[in-house]
Parts: structure tokens; sequence; C-alpha cells
């Protein structure tokens, strides 16, 4: 199957991985829906893309917001979850309004998102979450993306038996270079080659290698329950 004719919704997808995916997603034909808590941001993403691409503002914390969008968008065959936040510290020095933080973004923004899109999605269709490397292959600091990660993957094995025939799969990112603009150019330089040093594929990650691994996992029709590591080989 193509997605050439259908239309994905996409949260968090005024950078990153999110862009990078619609980006894709629309120049094999498909109509995108962009959706982030930022509109100017999420606006300025869809004008880049053009007409094939609309945008909304959208805070996932927000059941109220997902219905209010997903009923203006109306029916539609793929959705994808790139919304997201960072948390990272020893957990001693966690704290618990912290870990709830992140979970309700990048745990339960993704379950109503969910919520929300069933009644309007293709049944041959799709939905495609977000976990990470974080869960199954952790390090020091990370007990709350291995914690939500966790769940996410949980969820894919779960809902694939419960919603076929509509196909739910997620996507595991290894270190992704997102930031560079968080950084100076020394900063990212040394960020590169710490990472490059430790996976095999000898270098970080890119948006664009993601939206790919994202796009195949909607094209696919044989593939569900599944967490697709896009991760350079990371162990």
């Amino acid at each position: 199957m193509s997605v050439e004719g259908k239309t994905l919704v996409i949260t968090g997808a005024g950078t990153g991985i999110g862009l990078a995916t619609a980006k894709l997603a629309a120049s094999r034909g498909a109509n995108v829906v962009l959706t982030d808590r930022s509109e100017e941001q999420v606006a300025r993403a869809a004008a880049e893309i053009g007409p094939r691409a609309s945008a909304y503002a959208l805070d996932v914390t927000d059941s109220a917001a997902f219905e209010r969008v997903f009923e203006a968008v109306g029916s539609f065959d793929h959705l994808f979850t790139c919304a997201s936040g960072i948390t990272i510290a020893p957990f001693t020095e966690l704290t618990e309004e912290q870990v709830r933080s992140f979970f309700e973004i990048k745990w339960w923004g993704q379950y109503k998102a969910i919520k929300a899109a069933l009644p309007r999605l293709a049944a041959d269709g799709s939905i495609t979450l977000v976990s990470g490397y974080l869960y199954r292959k952790v390090d020091p600091g990370y007990s709350a993306f291995a914690a939500v990660n966790g769940a996410v993957e949980a969820t894919v094995k779960s809902l694939a038996l419960e919603l076929a025939p509509l196909r739910v799969n997620a996507i595991a990112p290894g270190p992704v270079d997102t930031h560079r603009k968080l950084m100076s150019p020394e900063e990212h330089e040394a960020y590169v080659k710490e990472v490059s040093g430790t996976l095999p594929a000898g270098r970080p990650g890119t948006p664009e290698d993601l939206a790919h691994a994202a796009l195949f996992l909607m094209e696919n029709t044989f593939t569900t329950g599944h967490t697709l590591d896009v991760d350079g080989g990371k162990r």
C-alpha cells in the first residue's frame, strides 16, 4: 500500500521527526495534517510543505483539543504520534512531578491521540507510536524514558490484537541529531563525535531516517504489533 492519496495526521509535527515524516509523505502524494503545540511553528512548517499540508495548534495534554482538531480534520488513514518531552536525571533526583509531567506528554498524549482518532481512522489504516531505545537498551539517568517507552511498546502489542484489522506499530529511535539549534557549534560537534563513536552506523540518526521507517510501517500492510528499532545498531 502506498500513502499516495491518503491522509496522515501527525502530532508533534512542527519540527524533528514529525516534520520530516510530513515532508516525505507529502512528496509521495499524501495529504498531511500537521499538529503541534506551537501554532506559529506548525503553520510555518505546513507552509513550507505546500498545498498538501494543513496545520492545527494542538496541546497533546488536552483531550478536548484532540476532539476539536480531529472533528475538523474528519476521516483519515494514518495516525503518527510524535509529540514528546525530555526528562533526564538520576532516579534519586527525579521528582514525582517531573515524571508525571513526562508521562502526561509522551504516554497520555499518545493515548489521547489514539482515543480521539479511532472513530475517524480507516479500518485498513494504521497507528504508529513513538517509543525509544531507552527502554530495552538503557542508559543511566533515563529511568523516566525507560518507563514510558516500556508502556508504549506494551500498548502496541495489545492494541494490534484489539484494534485489528487496523494496524498498530511503533518506531524506537536511537540517538537522533535534533539538537543543533539547542547547542553551540562546539557542543554540537562534540555530541556528534561522541555518538558516532558508540554506534555501529558511525553517526547519529537524522529525522529523515526515522521518517523513512515511519512510512514503511504505514505502507507495509503485513506489519503490525511491532516496534521497529531505528537506532544505528545501538546495543
